[in-house]
């Protein structure tokens, strides 16, 4: 089943990545922006979700972030600031 998530990427790789809801979307746009972390929003099978949160958990956060990139069904940029239109996407 495809799910979208909100997270939040910066050079050292995936910092942050939650399912889709209001709260998560506060959190995301709270540390976008700082630095250089961007916020996204993301839409993943279960599977792919799994296997791209094990590798965050386990420490392998550029790992978690570029096979979040290969495996995202869509994804797009959460600007600070953004009002969004839906919080499902």
């Amino acid at each position: 089943m495809l799910k979208a998530y909100v997270g939040v990427a910066s050079p050292h790789g995936l910092a942050v990545l939650q399912p889709e809801r209001a709260d998560t979307l506060w959190l995301v746009e709270s540390w976008a922006g700082r630095g250089r972390r961007v916020g996204f929003w993301a839409v993943l099978g279960d599977a792919d979700a799994d296997r791209v949160q094990t590798l965050f958990r386990n420490g392998y956060r550029r790992e978690a972030l570029l096979l979040l990139d290969r495996c995202a069904k869509d994804m797009g940029r959460i600007v600070p600031g953004d009002e969004p239109h839906s919080t499902l996407h």
